[in-house]
């Protein structure tokens, strides 16, 4: 299973367009974690699962949603109502209430994945308006249940390879 996750792209729909077009054969779901800044009705919505952010003014978003992909649950929020930048507890309380392995969040602008507790929480960072790097990125997650691997591979607006942001792991149920 193969998921792309972007983020806070603040009404700036190139960027999203343009993966959408590079990955669309191979790819097993579409995840936005809030910040579009788009209207609820917008093209890009019949593809990717959302939420609101706290710059949508859009009526039409959930605070957060739990999509499933071949089987496999997923919670993803903003996260400005879940506190993420003090911690992932509110998060990974929702997780488990869930049944959530993986948890896509935004809000924070910085790339980065986590594993606490056997949840991965994933922030795809800014694709328009990164904090820590000159270039947005977006995250494209590859889950093999066979090998129980699932690694998150990171890249620039630019769709370079962002190696010391990507990461590996195996995973026990």
């Amino acid at each position: 299973m193969k998921l792309v996750a972007v983020s806070d792209n603040h009404g700036n729909t190139y960027y999203m367009e343009e993966i959408r077009s590079i990955y669309e054969k191979e790819v097993t779901g579409w995840i936005h974690c809030g910040d579009s800044e788009l209207l609820e009705d917008h093209p890009l919505w019949q593809h990717f699962k959302t939420v609101e952010g706290n710059m949508d003014i859009a009526d039409g978003f959930k605070i957060e949603e739990v999509a499933e992909f071949e089987g496999e649950k997923c919670l993803i929020a903003h996260g400005h109502r879940h506190a993420v930048k003090r911690s992932y507890e509110e998060l990974k309380q929702r997780a488990e209430e869930e049944g959530c392995r993986f948890v896509f969040y935004g809000h924070t602008h910085i790339p980065r994945v986590d594993k606490i507790d056997g949840i991965f929480f994933i922030n795809p960072g800014s694709i328009t308006q990164p904090r820590d790097r000159e270039l947005g990125t977006y995250v494209v997650m590859d889950l093999d249940t066979s090998a129980r691997t699932v690694s998150f591979s990171y890249y620039d607006r630019d769709h370079n390879p962002v190696n010391e942001l990507s990461e590996s792991f195996s995973f026990n149920d």
